[in-house]
């Protein structure tokens, strides 16, 4: 008796290899209320690191980083968006991916720190969440039909877990 196997993965399972978030945040944030935001947003406080450096100018800053490594926490952290920022996203989808199959978008930081993460422009002069998001993608697939897919069912998933959920509140905010 033969099997087949096949190599591509089970279609239920959001297509994302990683997550990353990044803040630049000036000395005079308040660190911990971002980190934790990026804690709520990445799902796991291990997943943060927060470094201080220098500016240009030599002024204090620093860099909060979030990322989830691993599928499996990529596949829990990316529904925290929520429904209707999935659905946004979903629909703006041209010049998000790079040719490394990369899709970037940007969160306004106070709405997120708010626990309602809304999305912005690079064009915008408000604080943001810098976020990518390494799609899983083979040969003979459409990028854009893969990032469709996965915003589509992550929103699903948003849906029946009833995410986001405000941090230390049993409230959605969708």
């Amino acid at each position: 008796m033969s099997f087949i196997v096949s190599r591509r993965p089970n279609t239920m399972a959001l297509p994302i290899h990683r997550l990353e978030w990044t803040v630049h945040a000036s000395g005079v944030s308040d660190i911990d209320v971002i980190a934790d935001s990026l804690s709520w947003l990445i799902g796991d406080e291990e997943f943060v690191d927060v470094e201080k450096t220098q500016s240009y100018h030599n002024t204090p800053m620093y860099i909060v980083h979030a990322e989830a490594k691993k599928r499996s926490d990529a596949r829990r952290s990316l529904p925290r968006l929520g429904k209707s920022l999935l659905d946004e996203l979903s629909k703006s989808i041209e010049g998000r991916i790079d040719e490394e199959n990369w899709l970037h978008l940007r969160l306004k930081l106070d709405d997120l720190v708010c626990g309602n993460p809304t999305l912005t422009n690079p064009h915008d002069p408000c604080e943001s969440v810098k976020g990518r998001v390494k799609l899983e993608v083979y040969p003979g697939d459409v990028v854009e039909n893969v990032a469709r897919r996965l915003l589509t069912e992550a929103a699903e998933i948003a849906t029946r877990k009833g995410l986001p959920k405000i941090p230390n509140s049993d409230v959605t905010n969708d």
